[in-house]
């Protein structure tokens, strides 16, 4: 079952609050894609379950979006909240610290973050730029960024088991 991003982003943070590697908002939208796209490529499911969106600097999840949009490109140091249903009322609604609670998913992305850690946020986005990525893909297709239009799962997937089969191939080489 997949997680809200605030899940997700939670689990990230509190791995870079661990190793004391501070994340501005870029670098956490840029680990949030590539969480999902292994994830897709590896498992054959999402992670997260909000759409990333193809926007100017990059895929990004737009309720992270929103919950981090005043920190610039400060470090985030608030957790992400969700608004969930806490009883049969219509008023009966409460804000909760989403987390991830599976340890095999956990673990899944505490190795997406081993890998990603060391980069930047403008590095990470730089990469998701290059020529063959869906971000590039989608914006060659629109032309504009302008909608901010859905990186279609099955595209991410689609990529990413390519990189999979390329390094399984040079591997066995």
């Amino acid at each position: 079952m997949p997680y809200s991003a605030a899940a997700v982003g939670n689990h990230i943070l509190a791995l870079g609050r661990q190793e004391s590697i501070p994340i501005d908002q870029m670098k956490l939208q840029k680990l949030l894609f590539y969480t999902q796209a292994w994830h897709l490529a590896e498992k054959d499911a999402p992670l997260i379950e909000e759409e990333i969106e193809a926007w100017p600097w990059g895929p990004v999840v737009r309720s992270i979006y929103y919950q981090t949009a005043g920190s610039g490109r400060d470090p985030i140091s608030q957790e992400f909240t969700s608004v969930v249903k806490a009883g049969d009322g219509p008023l009966s609604w409460r804000l909760r610290i989403p987390r991830v609670e599976v340890p095999e998913d956990a673990e899944y992305i505490k190795q997406v973050w081993d890998i990603h850690k060391s980069f930047t946020g403008i590095q990470l986005s730089n990469s998701t730029h290059a020529p063959g990525e869906p971000w590039t893909i989608v914006k060659d297709q629109y032309g504009t960024l302008e909608t901010k239009p859905p990186i279609p799962n099955d595209l991410i997937k689609a990529v990413f088991r390519q990189k999979l089969e390329n390094a399984a191939n040079t591997a066995a080489e």
